[in-house]
């Protein structure tokens, strides 16, 4: 299997002052000949916490319950493109999780690809509704993003967890859809169906 890669957008939150500052971190990812595992490039000041990487197997145990795609024979490097990006939680579950399947289905992503969701290892691949205001916070900054760098391509879709609230009148130039589970969200973008009979994990 030849490397491949991908860049792939994440929604992150700081506290700074007191005051939620949300921002759009790009991270490439890619995969390589390997044995299943996970590979986190800490130069340039760049760091991810064990949850963060805790979580990043789940979306693995997850994609090899649901997708019969080469996980054991490749590892997976992600890499953020900045400097001093420190990457916790479980946010980028969605976005992770849909580039990760693409790069061993050897699908292409929608350029540009948006999305953020959170999937705990309790629920399996279900997505965690996201609180209003968090999720609010970074609608705006995917917005922005979008009437920055994409001008004209009219409205752009974003994957984020189904029951989640928003409010859409601001969001002119996103279309938001919501997703209720991981592999729904891969089917929304890619166009890829879990295999049939496929167990999920935690549930």
């Amino acid at each position: 299997m030849l490397p491949a890669s991908t860049q792939v957008l994440l929604f992150t939150q700081a506290d700074v002052g007191g005051h939620a500052l949300f921002r759009v971190v790009p991270v490439e990812l890619s995969v390589r000949p390997g044995q299943g595992r996970l590979w986190t490039d800490v130069s340039r000041g760049n760091a991810f916490t064990l949850a963060w990487q805790d979580h990043a197997r789940h979306l693995s145990a997850v994609g090899r319950a649901r997708y019969a795609l080469p996980w054991e024979q490749t590892d997976l490097h992600v890499s953020p493109r900045g400097r001093n990006v420190t990457l916790d939680g479980r946010s980028a579950s969605l976005p992770l999780f849909v580039a990760w399947v693409a790069l061993l289905a050897g699908l292409p992503l929608p350029s540009p690809f948006l999305g953020t969701g959170v999937a705990l290892e309790a629920h399996g691949e279900k997505l965690a509704p996201a609180p209003r205001e968090f999720l609010q916070g970074k609608l705006g900054v995917a917005q922005a993003y979008v009437k920055q760098v994409f001008p004209g391509a009219g409205k752009v879709a974003v994957f984020v967890p189904e029951g989640s609230g928003f409010d859409p009148v601001p969001l002119t130039a996103l279309d938001v859809r919501p997703v209720p589970t991981l592999t729904k969200a891969v089917e929304a973008v890619l166009g890829l169906k879990p295999r049939a009979g496929g167990e999920g994990v935690g549930g």
